[in-house]
């Protein structure tokens, strides 16, 4: 129960600071279930160090807006996209290219993020401070993101009694795709799944869509990752570019 207030209370604080366009808050909910990950498709790890470009929709076309970053680092080992805000470690100071990061901890403990909306262009060169249990260590990401040209495919409502499907071929350079679906006050569940880069179609059927509660204002995220592993003092640590296209005003139908 406890989990699940925290859950919520994440996606309320997002939603929020999004439409106010203020801090971005955690938008990686911890302990949120995800479904439809076959071995291939996700390979675990310790750290996180992401930087999204991030495409709103508020009206007409999606348009730029920004960057969304994210960095966590795990006491336990991240499976399948879902970290525990209890494991989450203290890093010292976390920077990307001479931004200092805030940690997040009124929402997730040591989820840390920029608050001041720098937008990073490549390479991401991150330095960490390090603590007593985490080493200070400095990395140079030059990974481009990958490429989406099916947003026009991406629809501004859904019906839960009828399911969807969104088309996204011509998707390159990826190596996973998350869609995260939040809907209206009262809902039970909160939809997610992960794909393969190269998965051509986004599907949810109408049983995956029971507890989500009809609203003008739900919220999509379809999230593209070009991961880079290394391992640095021994942990496996995952430095991630990507694109992040959010509808915080999706309609979500009975």
């Amino acid at each position: 129960m406890q989990n699940t207030r925290l859950i919520y209370l994440s996606l309320l604080v997002f939603l929020f600071v999004t439409c106010k366009k203020k801090e971005t808050a955690d938008t990686d909910p911890s302990g949120t279930a995800i479904t439809n990950v076959v071995p291939s498709d996700s390979s675990s790890y310790d750290a996180l160090f992401s930087c999204l470009n991030l495409y709103s929709k508020n009206s007409g076309s999606y348009t730029p807006n920004g960057n969304q970053t994210s960095a966590y680092y795990s006491n336990q080992l991240i499976v399948k996209e879902v970290y525990f805000a209890s494991n989450l470690q203290n890093m010292g100071p976390v920077i990307l290219n001479n931004v200092v990061f805030k940690n997040k901890s009124i929402v997730t403990n040591y989820f840390y993020t920029d608050s001041t909306f720098t937008q990073f262009s490549l390479p991401h060169v991150w330095s960490i401070g390090g603590t007593s249990a985490i080493s200070t260590f400095s990395y140079s990401n030059n990974n481009t993101p990958p490429i989406f040209t099916a947003s026009t495919n991406i629809p501004d409502s859904i019906s839960i009694s009828s399911g969807f499907t969104i088309p996204i071929n011509g998707t390159s350079n990826c190596n996973l795709i998350r869609v995260f679906i939040n809907g209206g006050i009262g809902s039970t569940i909160y939809p997610n799944k992960l794909y393969s880069g190269t998965d051509t179609l986004i599907t949810f059927n109408s049983s995956e869509l029971q507890g989500l509660v009809p609203t003008n204002s739900g919220y999509l995220s379809i999230q593209l990752f070009k991961d880079h592993y290394r391992t640095i003092a021994g942990k496996r640590i995952n430095f991630r570019t990507g694109l992040n296209y959010s509808n915080v005003f999706f309609k979500i139908k009975p």
